[in-house]
Order: C-alpha cells, then sequence, then structure tokens
C-alpha cells in the first residue's frame, strides 16, 4: 500500500498529471458523463500539502482547459444543432438542452455562469448557446469568467481537504473529491428545486419536443 501511494504521489507531480488534467477538462465540456471535477480536486489536495503539481499552475492549466471545452461545446451546438442525431433526441437531452435555453432565454450570464459548476448542464448550456445564437462576443467573456471561477473553487475544495489530512495526502485527495461531489448534487438539486418553481410557461419549453427559441443578446 505504501508504494501505490508513493506512485499515486509521484505521477500527481509529474507533468502527466497536468496534461492528463487539460485533456479531460476539455472533454468535459463536450461529454457529460465525464466529469473533472474529481480530478482537479485531488491533484489541488496533494498539491497543497505536497508542492507538487504547484496549485497556481494547476489552476490556470485547468481554467483554460474548461474555457476550451465550453467553448467547443458552443462552436458543436452552432454547426449541428441540437435535433441532428438520433441520441440528441432522447428525452433526457432534450429535457436537459430546453431547460438550458429557458435559463438562456432568462439571463445569459446566470445561465452561464452557474451551469459550469453542474457536470451536464454546462454541456447543455454550451450546446443550447450555439444552437440559440448566442453571440460570441456575449459567451466568450462569460465562460472565460465560469472556467476561472470554477477553477479557483477546485482549488479551494481541494487545499481544504488536503489541510484535513495535511500527513496524509491521499486520504485529503479523496475527502476533497467526496466533498466536491456532494456539493456538485446540492447545487444540481437546488437549481432544479428554482427551476420547478418559475412557473407553467417553463414546463412547457421543457418538454423534450420543445423546440428551444433563439437567445435574447445580452
Amino acid at each position: 500500500m505504501e508504494n501505490v501511494s508513493q506512485w499515486v504521489l509521484d505521477a500527481a507531480g509529474s507533468p502527466v498529471a497536468l496534461v492528463a488534467i487539460f485533456v479531460l477538462t476539455v472533454v468535459d465540456g463536450l461529454v457529460p458523463a465525464l466529469p473533472s471535477e474529481s480530478l482537479v480536486m485531488g491533484l489541488a489536495a496533494i498539491g497543497s500539502v505536497t508542492g507538487r503539481p504547484m496549485l497556481p499552475v494547476l489552476g490556470v492549466v485547468a481554467a483554460v482547459a474548461a474555457f476550451v471545452g465550453d467553448n467547443l461545446s458552443y462552436e458543436s451546438g452552432r454547426a449541428i444543432g441540437l435535433r441532428r442525431f438520433r441520441w440528441m433526441r432522447r428525452p433526457w437531452f432534450a429535457r436537459h438542452t430546453a431547460r438550458a435555453a429557458v435559463g438562456l432565454r432568462r439571463r445569459v450570464s446566470t445561465a452561464v455562469l452557474a451551469g459550469r459548476f453542474v457536470p451536464g448542464v454546462r454541456v447543455a448550456i454550451g450546446l443550447a448557446a450555439g444552437a440559440t445564437g448566442v453571440p460570441r462576443r456575449t459567451y466568450r467573456p462569460l465562460t472565460a469568467l465560469s472556467a476561472t471561477l470554477w477553477s479557483l473553487y477546485m482549488l479551494t475544495l481541494g487545499t481544504i481537504g488536503g489541510a484535513w489530512f495535511s500527513d496524509r495526502p491521499l486520504l485529503g485527495m479523496l475527502s476533497a473529491t467526496c466533498l466536491g461531489l456532494v456539493l456538485g448534487l446540492v447545487i444540481d438539486r437546488v437549481l432544479t428545486l428554482v427551476h420547478r418553481r418559475r412557473g407553467a410557461p417553463d414546463e412547457a419549453a421543457d418538454r423534450p419536443g420543445a423546440e428551444p427559441a433563439p437567445a435574447v443578446e445580452r
């Protein structure tokens, strides 16, 4: 077990770990089932104790990758829309993108900033923003801000986990990961409750068959 722990610590301090963070975080902007939070927080927990990886470097890599991933999602939505492939017409996908479109129509900034913190929702927001015509000059600055805030949030949770178990970096990594998952579920639940309380008009827009209306430029 001690050898395994040392291997994990050595891997966390290598450049390969930062490359992995970048790739997974970019893909996370396109694939709902691949949340990158766990890896970012885990490395932040280790880095806060061992100094490897350095937290500022990790933060910059995570923020840039999040920005790239969110904008790739946006460009995908702009290029292919929300109904091109059969899997896009499945109820779960149609429901999430319809809700994303409703949020974008109400307030683009709130939808983009809040959506970045919920795995899956951020993908729906990016695709819907591109498909409904949110201007690039509006979307890109918002994703730059949301990616930066998200990265700082992940580093904070990782540092908290590392502080709890300063003598055992791997336990710190696990605790930070669990904390992040719990908070992510809480945020997702809160957003769901808020959405349900907004009334009947939104419910009609949320139906899988409903076409998202164009977003209002802000």
